[in-house]
């Protein structure tokens, strides 16, 4: 039998069946968001186990190993592309059956807390929304700070057991040779370590003093605004739990923007004039805020052979809901519009970063002005009186998110290559390092367990800034074959239904990056974008 042959059956019989685990652990995952209910918490941690011990069958790991040794054998390049998916999928579960019904546990457990916490502040329970909306308008700094550190309460719950996955992934991961967990996943992401801490090293250092002044202009702004001198300003004082976003200082009300609007129409209408429609997908959303709901906001391809496309958000008028309504939609565009005869394996994005790269392209749109005017609706007028400020607030949003990401990007390296630092002195040490943000004198909690992408989606977060990059790079793509932007822009939408979304996984993601564009990922029209746009 000939390697294709026998590659052919292989993923027939032994891979196919993955859809089917996915499809039903995704459906509980679904349920567990939106419900928090324990029996959803059981269902996926025991949906989870079994895919994992699908994916840890000794056998089916030493024939995959095996034909993936003789992959370049493979004529059919759609073929030899589902093997190497189907290998990296493989490798990243090999792990002990105690191993994998422990992380399972875990997992779920995690999942389901930051789901259903809720911060304590004088003596009521209160949403990440909530917490927000106080470090918005609360002008007192003492109730600031109380607020700030209800947010952080679900450390203590949570960094133990992040701790504890840490460890169990690191020891599965160096079982198969690697240092770590990391690196075995930044591997298997088809991302060279190296050259990717180049390149944030590159964007560290091209962003460093835009970033600087651009916050010792925010900082005289909040200063003045709570009565302190800047360098008595902390944490609290930004309207942003880890100042990931920019905080409000009156250059432009962009919430006042979007206080008396549909976000779900506007997010429709966007996608209307992309020739894209997403009406079946809202259909089975979740899109507002309840108790017991998961507090974030993703989007979820429940069958990778289907059309269920699913978003969940906690939406509120105002533009941070503005964009994470576009951003998930921008998600679920990618999903909906995935080639309709790819077969499993394929009929999926090209990588993380490649469906980020699309949110991002639609989220931005929540700061642009031809957006704000032709689907927002604003006058030629008020858009005049508002564009210089719209695209200053957007490139702060831009050079405060990289300096955030950069943070998680370099902490979460530390969690797994060295896991006995003490790393709630080394989170705030990335933090002083990158954000300009002091630590609180004397503060000593584990508070880089706030933040659930360590917890959940490990080894993800530095696809944020790949997909920031490559949106940079597409449009300016877009723009250079349509003459247009996004907005109201047929053509745009018919670009990347077919040279992105249609393609699903047949290509590594830089390949289809420089087939698209005509070089792989370069941070080029980025620092273009939201750099030089500074001086």
């Amino acid at each position: 039998m000939s390697i294709e042959h026998e590659t052919h059956a292989f993923l027939n019989t032994n891979v196919s069946p993955l859809q089917a685990l996915l499809r039903d652990r995704n459906l509980a995952h679904w349920n567990l968001a939106t419900t928090g209910e324990s029996r959803y918490a059981d269902e996926v941690a025991r949906l989870s186990t079994r895919l994992m011990t699908h994916l840890n069958q000794p056998d089916d790991w030493a024939r995959i190993c095996a034909l993936y040794a003789q992959r370049d054998e493979i004529r059919d390049e759609h073929l030899r592309r589902r093997l190497t998916l189907a290998y990296q999928q493989y490798a990243h579960h090999q792990r002990s059956p105690s191993q994998i019904s422990r992380i399972a546990t875990l997992e779920t457990e995690l999942y389901r807390l930051f789901s259903t916490f809720r911060a304590t502040l004088e003596g009521q329970q209160l949403t990440d929304n909530d917490i927000v909306q106080i470090l918005r308008t609360e002008r007192d700094s003492a109730r600031r700070q109380a607020a700030w550190e209800a947010g952080k309460q679900i450390g203590t719950q949570a960094a133990p057991k992040i701790r504890e996955l840490a460890a169990l992934r690191n020891a599965a991961a160096q079982a198969q040779g690697w240092s770590d967990y990391y690196a075995l996943s930044l591997a298997l992401q088809e991302i060279d370590e190296q050259e990717l801490f180049a390149l944030l090293d590159t964007l560290e250092q091209q962003t460093r003093v835009p970033f600087l002044e651009r916050k010792a202009a925010i900082d005289a702004v909040l200063a003045e605004r709570f009565g302190l001198k800047p360098e008595e300003l902390r944490p609290w004082h930004y309207s942003d739990p880890f100042f990931q976003k920019p905080p409000h200082t009156g250059e432009v009300d962009l919430d006042a923007l979007f206080a008396d609007q549909d976000i779900v129409a506007l997010t429709l209408a966007t996608c209307d004039a992309l020739g894209l429609d997403v009406r079946d997908i809202l259909a089975r959303s979740d899109l507002y805020e309840r108790p017991g709901k998961n507090q974030h906001a993703f989007c979820l391809h429940i069958d990778p052979l289907s059309d269920d496309v699913r978003v969940l958000a906690n939406l509120r008028p105002d533009v941070k809901n503005m964009e994470t309504c576009l951003h998930e939609f921008g998600h679920a565009i990618y999903d909906k519009y995935l080639g309709a005869d790819l077969p499993f394996l394929l009929r999926k994005p090209a990588h993380i970063s490649t469906t980020e790269a699309g949110a991002m392209m639609l989220g931005r749109l929540a700061r642009d002005a031809a957006w704000l005017e032709r689907v927002r609706g604003l006058t030629s007028a008020q858009v005049q009186h508002l564009r210089a400020a719209v695209q200053a607030a957007e490139s702060s949003k831009q050079l405060i998110f990289v300096r955030w990401a950069l943070v998680m990007v370099y902490f979460e390296r530390d969690l797994y290559r060295f896991p006995e630092l003490d790393l709630d002195q080394r989170w705030w040490e990335y933090v002083t390092r990158f954000q300009a943000v002091p630590c609180p004198t004397g503060r000593d909690a584990p508070d880089w367990a706030t933040k659930i992408h360590l917890a959940t989606s490990p080894v993800y977060y530095h696809n944020y800034i790949l997909g920031e990059l490559t949106a940079s790079q597409l449009l300016d793509t877009i723009r250079r074959q349509t003459g247009a932007t996004l907005v109201e822009n047929p053509a745009a939408g018919e670009f990347l239904c077919a040279e992105i979304f249609a393609r699903g996984a047949t290509l590594s993601w830089n390949e289809l990056l420089a087939r698209v564009t005509g070089e792989p990922l370069t941070p080029r029209a980025y620092i273009a974008d939201f750099v030089h746009r500074q001086g």
